[in-house]
């Protein structure tokens, strides 16, 4: 009963007297009024005035399967996923995609954790998650292509993640905005600070692809940070000052991949779409990459292959195709000067 009442009070904003929501869901004034305190306890925030009823302020973020399931139908996105496996803890999500895609678990299946032990960022590095705060969520495809179709499967994956916390933030009427960080990291704009990161994995057989796993984790509630995070994290919460319903945030992201998935294959159909939030390019870089010593120089532009081109010192442009970049002007950073003379002068 209480889920039908949270329900009306969803429908639109306002105040929804308790006179029309006892007719509506058949119970008595006073049974709304146990109700509504149910729904408080519950960690819902609504508001109650004499002659105009009752107000949901703030929906309370619970992440449970039953609440899941609900909030996947809600936003239309039940029959879009064949498989949805929920956790309250694992070792990472991508980990039980992987586990049930060996399992042979079918396209467009998603795996969700309240907390994950060993959440893992791009080469090989911990991603650090702090349970009921943030949200870490995997999805398992399974496309019809070869290995090089979804060769720039992270950048996809970073344009549904960030379009998705774009729509996040303008409806709860927030002006934050985030971009991305070549190849895939999520930032906020106004900071420059890191708001989440991308993990795909692939599984080939015969250079087609089996599988493809997706592992997203984003920043959100967080109010502090390691120390060795805290220069460089942020969270929804931080950029906005308000807190975010995990559930909205995963549905609105969730419905990016629905609207783009037939384009995965398709560079060209979405790299536009990307390059308008990539805030790597014009900005001075710092590139590590196996076998050679750091160098400096600007991002200038993706090839078609989406790989970031890089002007250096000497005004060569050279494309980075592997390898850990790491972007510092994103917070007002300027290489120092020893280095810009030690790598002219090599």
């Amino acid at each position: 009963m209480k889920n039908k009442i949270l329900a009306i009070l969803k429908e639109r904003p306002g105040y929804r007297s308790g006179h029309e929501i006892s007719d509506r869901v058949g119970i008595s004034r006073s049974a709304v009024w146990k109700h509504m305190q149910q729904l408080r306890r519950d960690g819902h925030q609504i508001e109650a005035k004499t002659r105009q009823g009752y107000c949901l302020v703030y929906e309370a973020d619970m992440l449970t399967r039953q609440t899941l399931l609900d909030a996947l139908a809600d936003s239309g996105l039940a029959e879009w996923l064949q498989v949805v496996d929920f956790a309250d803890e694992t070792d990472s999500t991508n980990e039980m995609a992987k586990r049930a895609a060996a399992a042979q678990a079918p396209d467009r299946s998603l795996f969700i954790a309240r907390y994950q032990t060993a959440g893992r960022g791009r080469r090989g590095h911990a991603w650090v998650a702090q349970a009921d705060l943030g949200l870490t969520f995997s999805l398992l495809l399974r496309p019809d292509a070869d290995a090089r179709d979804i060769a720039s499967a992270t950048l996809f994956a970073g344009l549904c993640a960030a379009q998705g916390l774009n729509h996040a933030i303008k409806q709860a009427g927030q002006g934050a905005a985030a971009g991305i960080k070549w190849p895939n990291d999520l930032i906020a704009k106004a900071s420059g600070k890191k708001l989440g990161g991308i993990l795909t994995e692939t599984a080939m057989e015969e250079n087609r692809v089996a599988y493809l796993v997706i592992g997203i984790g984003l920043n959100l509630n967080q109010t502090r940070f390691d120390e060795d995070l805290a220069a460089s994290a942020t969270s929804l919460r931080l950029e906005c000052n308000r807190l975010f319903r995990r559930l909205d945030v995963l549905a609105a992201v969730l419905q990016r991949f629905r609207a783009l998935e037939t384009y995965l294959a398709d560079r060209p159909a979405w790299m536009d779409a990307y390059r308008d939030l990539l805030l790597t390019l014009g900005k001075p870089v710092r590139i590590l990459e196996a076998g050679r010593p750091p160098w400096i120089g600007q991002a200038v532009d993706l090839d078609e292959e989406g790989e970031l081109v890089v002007r250096d010192v000497q005004g060569q442009r050279q494309t980075v195709r592997s390898g850990a970049v790491s972007v510092r002007g994103l917070m007002g950073y300027h290489p120092p000067a020893e280095d810009i003379v030690n790598q002219k002068t090599k």
